[in-house]
């Protein structure tokens, strides 16, 4: 499947991006995956830098990629054999991290995994971004209400929905590993031989530490 992986940020997170893009470039490599890293929203977007993960997703669909798998800049991979494995439609998020996530549509727009089907989604969710300029979560907020409209509950298999656009919401380990290093509360941790470590929600020359600690942790070298 023609596959585009990506990330961005601003200059401010630079320093961290110097140690998680080569991850990330080297991933797609590997398995064959096209790669970019935006410095600025790939839309004309007001605040465009956080609504990255949106505008390069209509972007690469909207340009004939068939899905695109959207990481979060201070997303670490740590296991570069991990396959995607999904069905080839629909979005695919992960359940945030924290234990006031009790909603299937509390998830983190941290990593998704989304289809050309998907197009119309995120159109409906950028049309919500003056609406959403000055609200914590500007990204997440309005993709979580688009989202929940179609969310498809963990019992109902895909080979029954193959012509209609729907959202799975995943455990969160899948796309939202976060170490416990970030909260000891954390839920469901990252572990060694996850796709990913999601270095968040701690100052940026903690989360440069954290990322050699993970390093180490996960026998990367």
């Amino acid at each position: 499947m023609n596959t585009v992986i990506f990330t961005g940020c601003d200059a401010a997170y630079a320093p961290l991006a110097e140690l998680t893009v080569p991850f990330m470039a080297n991933y797609a490599q590997r398995h064959g995956l096209d790669f970019y890293a935006f410095g600025t929203s790939p839309l004309d977007v007001p605040n465009g830098i956080y609504w990255i993960g949106v505008c390069g997703a209509l972007k690469a669909l909207r340009e004939g990629y068939e899905r695109a798998l959207y990481l979060d800049i201070d997303q670490m991979i740590t296991n570069p054999d991990f396959e995607i494995g999904l069905p080839g439609f629909g979005f695919h998020a992960s359940q945030d991290w924290g234990a006031d996530a009790t909603e299937p549509w509390h998830f983190s727009m941290c990593g998704f995994v989304a289809h050309r089907d998907c197009i119309p989604l995120f159109e409906e969710c950028l049309a919500m971004e003056p609406a959403w300029r000055d609200k914590p979560f500007p990204e997440q907020g309005p993709m979580r209400e688009v989202i929940k409209k179609i969310i498809l509950p963990d019992e109902t298999g895909p080979e029954l929905l193959t012509s209609l656009t729907v959202a799975r919401i995943h455990p969160r380990r899948f796309l939202n590993a976060v170490p416990k290093e970030v909260d000891p509360t954390v839920q469901e941790p990252w572990q060694p031989g996850d796709f990913a470590a999601h270095l968040t929600n701690i100052p940026l020359e903690k989360r440069i530490e954290l990322f050699h600690e993970i390093k180490k942790q996960a026998g990367l070298v």
